[in-house]
């Protein structure tokens, strides 16, 4: 059976077992002149029962985090089974600084909750693949500030994983419209279908007269659509979770800024959340993306599909990126419509 020694081992197991045997009765310094090794070795290997390396792990690890850290981010990873990158965004909501995503990952490993029980993989179902072009999109609330309502208009395409929001005052069909126009102009590629709720900023057809016959005008939002052929496809009414992707999306965004920050006015507001935009669609890795692009964040998906599929492409991604690096000076001037 092949032995495996420390890498700076000088001894090997039939010369600690001749030590252990003191052959021929020799001395310790015979030994260390004869086999090149010092006095101490010689001794140590003599006043031992067996020849085995020992382990070099230490007797008491000295982790970089607290147990009571710990703690928390076992209890975060059972309760949502969310990714070591989103348990890490999640942390400072709990006053946990400091941690790193490798070092989540060991947490995980150490406690056996690195892979996601059989029962949790089949709870959600898998979404049908998609090139780029599926976008979902939905609206949340924003903090009230200075009195200030606002809300958060969110699209985040299915393929690559890439958002784009913008700050409104109204939640309408006229805000509805004027963010699809938006979002025409920032993806590079040619939106084929977009999936929403049934809220009135989207659609009529769940409008009915005073007589209860359904709504025969169409909405803003549709007609806009139609005008880019676009499929403008709805969820099943009061059921959210059919369109869970912007939702998950929205909740992300917020645990990214507005969990994390007070903020005096709406500049200020818009101003973070523009910066988390950055960071999310051009350095964020992103645990959903699918494996086999070997791609970690939403841009660099961008990039692998504008390769394999240039001609879903209306513009060059490179537009869309200085677009996203110089979009601090677009939210300051005209974020609020």
């Amino acid at each position: 059976m092949a032995q495996h020694y420390h890498a700076n081992a000088v001894t090997n197991v039939h010369i600690r077992t001749q030590l252990q045997n003191n052959f021929d009765g020799k001395s310790s310094k015979y030994f260390s002149k004869k086999l090149n090794i010092s006095q101490q070795t010689i001794s140590k290997w003599k006043n031992r029962n067996f020849t085995n390396d020992k382990s070099s792990r230490p007797n008491k690890i000295q982790y970089c985090y607290t147990e009571e850290q710990e703690k928390i981010i076992v209890s975060l990873r059972k309760s949502t089974w969310f990714s070591k990158e989103e348990i890490h965004e999640m942390l400072p909501s709990f006053n946990v600084e400091n941690i790193s995503i490798s070092t989540i990952y060991n947490i995980f490993k150490k406690n056996n909750i690195n892979k996601q029980p059989q029962e949790i993989k089949e709870k959600y179902k898998t979404f049908k693949e998609y090139d780029p072009g599926f976008l979902h999109i939905d609206v949340t609330y924003l903090p009230k500030i200075n009195g200030q309502k606002t809300y958060l208009f969110v699209a985040i395409d299915r393929a690559t994983r890439m958002i784009f929001y913008w700050i409104y005052e109204n939640k309408n069909a006229k805000n509805a419209e004027d963010f699809l126009e938006k979002c025409l102009e920032f993806f590079p590629f040619k939106i084929e279908k977009i999936l929403t709720d049934n809220g009135l900023e989207f659609t009529n057809k769940l409008l009915k007269s005073k007589k209860r016959k359904p709504c025969e005008k169409v909405s803003l939002f549709d007609e806009k659509c139609k005008e880019n052929n676009v499929e403008h496809r709805l969820t099943k009414p009061f059921t959210p979770k059919t369109n869970g992707m912007v939702e998950r999306s929205n909740y992300t965004i917020k645990h990214g800024t507005l969990k994390k920050e007070t903020y005096k006015n709406i500049d200020e507001m818009s101003e973070s959340l523009v910066k988390f935009l950055q960071h999310y669609n051009l350095r964020r890795r992103h645990s959903s993306l699918k494996k086999e692009l070997k791609v970690r964040t939403p841009f660099e998906a961008l990039e692998f599909w504008q390769n394999a599929k240039p001609e879903i492409f209306k513009k060059n991604i490179v537009q869309t990126k200085n677009y996203l690096v110089n979009l601090k000076v677009i939210y300051s001037t005209t974020c609020i419509t």
